[in-house]
């Protein structure tokens, strides 16, 4: 109906607001339930550095609140292999998604790695919890500051990547340090040491570029590479 004077609605307008509107199906549905026609399926979840999911190459569930404890462990694990993959070949690997991978960080990776570095440097010595805190504040310290040192440079990266990624680069530190536990030839010693460096930066080089332009990407890996060689340091000399 309307008032004197104002324009009759058409009758195609009228029909469109009356009756019910009908309910948007959920993207989700309840176990044993099937979805309504026409759901939208909801989104994967996103990729690590290997760009797949779990083991059927799907990504995982993001609702993980009722999943068994082994099925968490599994993502766990093969999220780690995963990480490491993209330490252990640093050479001819895909990192056109690098900043993606950055920003799918985890930190069981890098605590098993920092404890595994610092029992190793620990171990033998007359001060070994010295020697084990040593470990864990210089790494601390090391994220902190490439986390500042890359915002200053115009980058875009938090701590928990920074730590993310010194971490995963530590593997190549901690077969540095497994070998000069082990032997006492000092040239062998240098020249794993010296590898493993050139490693672990290869490895953390391409994650660290995509933060900042190329050419301020030298002065964002000098921090990185300079705790490193500290870390190596140590290791070489461990008597």
């Amino acid at each position: 109906m309307a008032w004197p004077g104002q324009p009759q609605q058409p009758e195609a307008e009228q029909r469109l607001f009356e009756g019910h509107v009908p309910s948007v199906p959920s993207s989700t549905s309840l176990p044993g339930i099937a979805a309504p026609s026409g759901a939208v399926p909801s989104a994967a979840a996103p990729t690590g550095f290997g760009g797949g999911g779990g083991g059927g190459g799907g990504g995982w569930d993001e609702n993980t609140l009722d999943e068994p404890v082994w099925h968490t462990l599994k993502r766990d694990v093969i999220t780690i292999g995963r990480n490491l993959r993209s330490v252990l070949i640093p050479i001819n690997w895909d990192f056109t998604n690098s900043s993606a991978a950055l920003g799918n960080w985890d930190l069981w990776g890098p605590l098993i790695f920092m404890l595994s570095l610092a029992i190793t440097l620990s171990a033998g010595e007359k001060k070994p919890s010295d020697v084990f805190a040593l470990v864990f504040t210089e790494v601390a310290l090391g994220a902190v500051v490439l986390t500042v040192n890359v915002i200053l440079l115009g980058g875009d990266i938090v701590f928990f990547q920074s730590m993310c990624l010194i971490g995963y680069c530590l593997f190549p530190i901690n077969i540095a340090a497994i070998v000069c536990l082990f032997t006492r030839i000092k040239w062998l010693r240098l020249l794993v040491l010296l590898v493993c460096l050139v490693w672990s930066s290869a490895a953390a080089l391409p994650f660290i570029g995509k933060t900042v332009v190329d050419r301020r990407r030298a002065l964002a890996v000098y921090p990185v590479l300079l705790m490193y060689t500290s870390i190596g340091w140590l290791a070489l000399v461990k008597s």
